[in-house]
This record gives structure tokens, C-alpha cells and sequence, in this order.
């Protein structure tokens, strides 16, 4: 059997363009000779659509598509994401009391909707594991295969049945699954086991996937756990997953295609390409398999993508892009993004210059947009500072100094940049990076500002390699080397420029870069990793021995006063800045936990248990105490906690 895979570029609430998208598809298809096309989920509407989904008359709407695709079936076989939207047996009312929506699998041929085994419900399969986890909240707008069953009193894998699928003289069983159901480690019910004591001869996929980091190496280990509990009687998988950019207004989702059909072994034998662009292969179950070939830099192609799809379905393609270009390393990686998604001609960069930036700053902002070949207008904030610090005066305040001085001169930067954008009738780009933002290290309505932050879930460490690919990419320094850090043969680090706020005189960041890094990702990407957990591998000296071990060293955290007091003031001050990240512009989520929707936060000031305090007591008592933990390292050897 020859199957297409149709790795589309799914538009969110545009099932017209996604529609032509499909037909155009689907001609290519036919063309190629292939027996089946398979489509992501939901690609006719876009799965990303939040509270759209509580819409009845739009997802009548939304269903009447299933048939123009039907429409287009003749000689063809067609599988497709798109929302069920009809009663189900006795299942025609949601949770919310709203008449039923689930989120299926479609599946037609020759103008018919193919059969499945031992059913009634010809042509679709309901998704059985809604996620509920992280940017997903499936059960909040759809019913899942198994709530559908219990409402009508069958067994929960009733419906879980292969398709029959007939071409060229031969019956096959084909299972279909909708993303999560392949994960069903989870869960109580396991897809995948069902269709293979049903005998499937092939199981297909479809997904809406939003990539994170490795997300790619969790899904190849899951299909080979599958194909390892089973031996010789896996069967072929096909994977079909959409591509380009959805958003649910707090965070901006990549989706990387990535589709790949898996031989009977588990192992890739045919990838689409993972580089977010839209793809049409045929692929026949006997083709040689290729070696996998994964695309370079992958957080840039990410973050480009994001910027290039946010742009292209929210905005006007003569739109301007205002950046602040300080000269440092967050703004000028985001300039770069910018130039190599949209090109220097929608892109304006500001340098706002006060009495504390230094030369090398200005020089660095100036070079920058000369090698990216943007325009930048420089001036100077001196003469609005004044006149603010004047009119405070005028209020009966005294002249602003310290922090209230900073808090002015960073708000008025974004009093500049809104004017400016109102001039050039643009939207302005968020520089801020995933320590800042984790730390509060920034100012409401002055740096905090955008239409788009799109490093917000980077680290300073991965914007140093960000940068270097940027500058590989470009054959030129056009990010300065002066920003980044320079280890020497001695392992000793040279960093001529270190990362500065600049809003006063000798200013240097408060962050322990790649220490803070690490513990700030630590804390959202891995919910299980509460900083009890941290405290305890700290106390058995495990964590010293990871590789961060040498930055509790380098900053002298391995004093255990010390690291309790870092510690602390991590965990206040990331508590104290919720106010500021939940006005924070839509982030680009490229971690397992990314502020926004993902890493859900509410204002509180939650107690620290039992547990904390017990840790922290036995911590404090070996104050100062590091030979202490040179023992435990020489007593466990090599072992460490991972």
C-alpha cells in the first residue's frame, strides 16, 4: 500500500484555507499514485481554538466539513483530523451541558465513510485519552472515546475497532489513533494493546504535537517500547503530525511535522522533514528505509518559525517590527530572529541611551544593525527622565533615586517604544529571556512589554549557543563575541562584557548564570522536581556530582549557608514576580515548562512544608561544613542521583 503523508501547515480557526490546503494535497496524492492520504488532527479547524470550542454554531460549522472532504474521496482513501460534533448512541450532551463535541479521526473512501469492524459508527474514531496536562485542557471541550462508551453503557474499548480498508484486491485493518492515545502509558486504558489483540495489519496516527526540546527522541522511545512489548506482532506505525504555529494566547506553539512511518521493529524507516515546514510524500510500507536526517539548530528553526507564523497569520505583511537594541545579548539575538524570519526591511531597532550606557553597548547595538542590515535610530532618554523626575516634584516627591530611578528610565523606554510603534504603525518584539522572567527581572509596562516574546522560554545559557548558531548561519560575527562568555585552558572564564541592566553606575545582573539557569528549569520543566527534592540531593551530596555541581562550586554554594540562602531567594523573588509574568506578552514555548498556559501559576504565598523545613534544619547544621560532602562524593563513588 502506498500512503501520502500529508504534513500540512494547519491555520487555527481557518478551515477554508485549510481545506484548500487538503485538496491540494490531496491532488498531489493522486498524482504520486497513493492508495490513502493521511491528514493531522484537526486539520481542518485547528486544534489550539480554546473557549471557540464552547461556539455551537461554529462547530456546526465546523462539522459540515467532514463532508466536502468526503467529496473528495473518489479513488482515494482520506484520513483527517476534525471535530465530531453529532450524538453518539445515547452520548449527545458534554460535561458543560452543551451538545456533544469530540475531537475524531475521519476516515473515507470512493464517497464513503469506511467501515469498521463489529460497528455501527462508520468512518470515524473518537480520541479515547484527552491530555489535561501542561498548554492541554482536552476535557474542558471534548468528550473522549471512553466517556462516550460509559454514557451509553458499553465496555470502554467498544469502539476501538479496526477500519476496513480495501484497494488494490486487498482487505487491510487499519487502527486509528489521535495523538495522545499512542501515550498511553499513562492511562488506564492502552490504545495501541487494544488494536494488537485486535490484529491490526497497520496503525495510524494522527497529531497536532507541539515540539518541545527532544520531543522527537520521546516519541521514537515510546514507539520502540511498543514495538519491544510486542515482539514479532507489532505492526507498522504511521505518524502524521501537523506543522507551522497555533497559539492560545499566553503561549505560542511550534509544531515541527516530524512525520515518520515506523517499521514493524519500532525504528524509523521514512521521516518527513522536522524543520516546521509543510511537506507531501508518498511512502509505501516496503520502501528501503532512509537514514534520518534531523534538522540543524532547532531552537532557532523553532523560534524563526514562531516569529514567521505569528506574523504571517496575525499581522499585515508591510507591518514594522520596533525592537530596543541595548546593545546586549537578549536584544540582539531577538533582532537576528527577527531579520532571519521576516528580512531587515520590517524591522527598526531604537537604542534609548542614558547616562549609565556605556560606549560599548552603543557600539555593539550600532554594529548589530549595520551587519543585519536593519534601520536604527539612536537618541538619548536623558531630557525625559528629567522632565519625569520634574513633574514628580511637582507632586510634592522628592528626586527619584535608586530603584525608582531604574523602574523610570526602564518604563520610559516603553513609553518610547509604544510611541514609536504608533509612528511606524508596528508592533513591538518582548526581549526578555526565561531567568528574567523567572526572577522578575524586569519592569511592568517598560521592558515587560510586546506583542511577542519569543526567547521568554530560553535561558541565558541556550541564548550563548543561540547566539554562536546565529553567527554561523549568517558566516559572520554579527552577534558580538564581547556578550558571550570565553572559557579558558585552565577552565577559568572570561567574560569581557557580563550581562547588565545598565540603569545605574557598575551595574552587573544578580543572577548566577548557568547555576540559575539550571535551577529555574529545573523548577518548571519537571513538576515532580520540587525543590525538596533539590534540598535532598544537596543534602546526600548527589547534586554536587551532576554536572551543575561545578556552578555550586564556582559561586561557592557549596557552603550550605550559603546555597540556602540562593535558594531561598530563588524561590521568594520567582513568587513575588507572578504579577509580572502573567501580564508577560504570548511566550513561544520551547521547554517542557513554559511560563503562560504551560507552567500554570497562580499569586499566592503558598507555606513551605513539613518536609522543607526539615531539609533546610538538616542543611544549616553542616554550615561550612564541605568536607562533609567531599566525603559523601568519595563515598559513593561514581554514583549520583540523575
Amino acid at each position: 500500500m502506498r500512503i501520502a503523508l500529508g504534513q500540512m501547515k494547519v491555520e487555527q480557526g481557518q478551515p477554508q484555507k485549510n481545506l484548500q490546503t487538503m485538496t491540494e494535497m490531496i491532488e498531489q496524492a493522486r498524482q504520486q499514485k497513493a492508495d490513502l492520504i493521511v491528514f493531522p488532527e484537526m486539520a481542518l479547524g485547528g486544534y489550539v481554538l480554546q473557549d471557540q470550542w464552547l461556539d455551537q454554531d461554529w462547530c456546526q460549522y465546523l462539522e459540515s466539513f467532514n463532508e466536502k472532504v468526503l467529496a473528495l474521496s473518489e479513488g482515494i482513501g482520506i484520513i483527517f483530523g476534525n471535530l465530531a460534533a453529532h450524538p453518539i448512541g445515547r452520548a449527545d450532551r458534554g460535561r458543560d451541558g452543551r451538545p456533544i463535541r469530540c475531537n475524531a479521526a475521519w476516515f473515507c473512501q470512493n464517497g464513503r465513510w469506511v467501515a469498521k469492524e463489529n460497528s455501527q459508527q462508520a468512518g470515524f474514531h473518537i480520541k479515547h485519552l484527552n491530555p489535561d496536562y501542561r498548554v492541554f485542557d482536552d476535557s474542558r471541550y471534548f468528550l473522549s472515546g471512553m466517556e462516550v462508551a460509559m454514557r451509553n453503557g458499553w465496555p470502554v474499548d467498544r469502539q476501538i475497532q479496526p477500519f476496513l480498508f480495501e484497494t488494490q484486491g486487498r482487505t487491510w485493518r487499519i487502527g486509528l489513533e489521535v495523538c495522545e492515545d499512542l501515550w498511553s502509558s499513562d492511562y488506564a486504558l492502552d490504545i495501541t494493546d487494544v488494536y494488537m489483540r485486535r490484529q491490526v495489519d497497520l496503525i495510524i496516527n494522527i497529531s497536532c504535537s507541539p515540539w518541545t526540546i527532544n520531543k522527537e527522541q520521546s516519541r521514537d522511545k515510546l514507539v520502540a517500547r511498543h514495538a519491544a512489548r510486542y515482539g514479532d506482532q507489532f505492526v507498522p506505525l504511521v505518524y502524521v503530525n501537523a506543522c507551522g504555529m497555533q497559539n492560545n494566547g499566553k503561549n505560542v506553539l511550534v509544531f515541527d511535522g516530524d512525520s515518520t512511518l515506523y517499521n514493524a521493529q519500532g525504528k524509523r524507516q521514512i521521516s518527513l522533514n522536522d524543520a516546521f515546514s509543510q511537506q507531501c510524500q508518498t511512502v509505501s510500507l516496503q520502501s528501503e528505509a532512509k537514514p534520518v536526517t534531523h534538522c540543524e539548530n532547532k531552537l532557532l528553526e523553532g523560534l524563526c518559525c514562531a516569529i514567521r507564523e505569528f506574523d504571517r497569520q496575525m499581522f499585515s505583511p508591510s507591518m514594522k517590527w520596533i525592537i530596543g537594541l541595548s546593545g546586549g545579548l537578549d536584544s540582539s539575538v531577538v533582532a537576528s530572529l527577527l531579520v532571519k524570519s521576516l528580512g531587515a526591511q520590517r524591522v527598526v531597532g531604537y537604542n534609548m541611551a542614558s547616562r549609565y550606557n556605556s560606549l560599548t553597548t552603543r557600539n555593539n547595538a550600532r554594529l548589530l544593525a549595520e551587519k543585519l542590515g536593519i534601520s536604527i535610530r539612536e537618541g538619548s532618554i536623558e531630557k525625559v527622565v528629567e522632565a519625569t523626575s520634574a513633574t514628580l516634584q511637582d507632586y510634592g516627591y522628592p528626586q527619584p533615586q535608586g530603584l525608582a530611578l531604574e523602574n523610570i528610565q526602564a518604563r520610559l523606554r516603553g513609553h518610547l517604544l509604544s510611541s514609536f510603534a504608533s509612528m511606524e504603525n508596528g508592533v513591538i518584539i518582548n526581549n526578555g529571556n526565561k531567568v528574567e522572567a523567572a526572577l522578575g527581572y524586569c519592569t511592568l509596562y517598560g521592558d515587560a512589554i510586546g506583542a511577542l516574546s519569543p526567547i521568554a522560554d530560553c535561558t541565558k545559557v541556550q541564548l550563548f549557543e543561540l547566539a554562536r548558531q546565529i553567527n554561523r548561519s549568517l558566516e559572520a560575527e554579527v552577534i558580538p563575541m564581547n556578550l558571550l562568555p570565553q572559557w579558558q585552558s585552565d577552565g577559568t572564564m572570561i567574560w569581557e562584557l557580563p550581562p547588565s541592566a545598565e540603569l545605574k553606575d557598575g551595574q552587573r545582573d544578580p543572577m548566577k548564570w548557568f547555576y540559575h539557569d539550571w535551577l529555574i528549569s529545573k523548577l518548571t520543566e519537571y513538576p515532580t522536581a520540587q525543590v525538596e527534592e533539590i534540598m535532598a540531593s544537596y543534602l546526600d551530596g548527589s547534586l554536587l556530582k551532576q554536572p551543575v555541581g561545578q556552578w555550586l562550586r564556582f559561586y561557592g554554594l557549596d557552603d550550605p549557608q550559603k546555597f540556602i540562602e540562593d535558594l531561598e531567594w530563588v524561590t521568594r523573588t520567582m513568587r513575588n514576580a507572578v504579577f509580572k509574568r502573567i501580564q508577560f506578552p504570548p511566550i513561544v514555548m520551547v521547554s517542557r515548562g513554559a511560563f503562560g498556559s504551560d507552567y500554570r501559576e497562580a499569586q499566592q504565598r503558598p507555606q513551605t512544608s513539613e518536609r522543607y523545613q526539615q531539609l533546610r534544619r538538616e542543611i544549616l547544621q553542616r554550615k561550612g561544613d564541605h568536607e562533609h560532602f567531599a566525603a559523601v562524593e568519595e563515598e559513593r563513588g561514581s554514583g549520583g542521583h540523575s
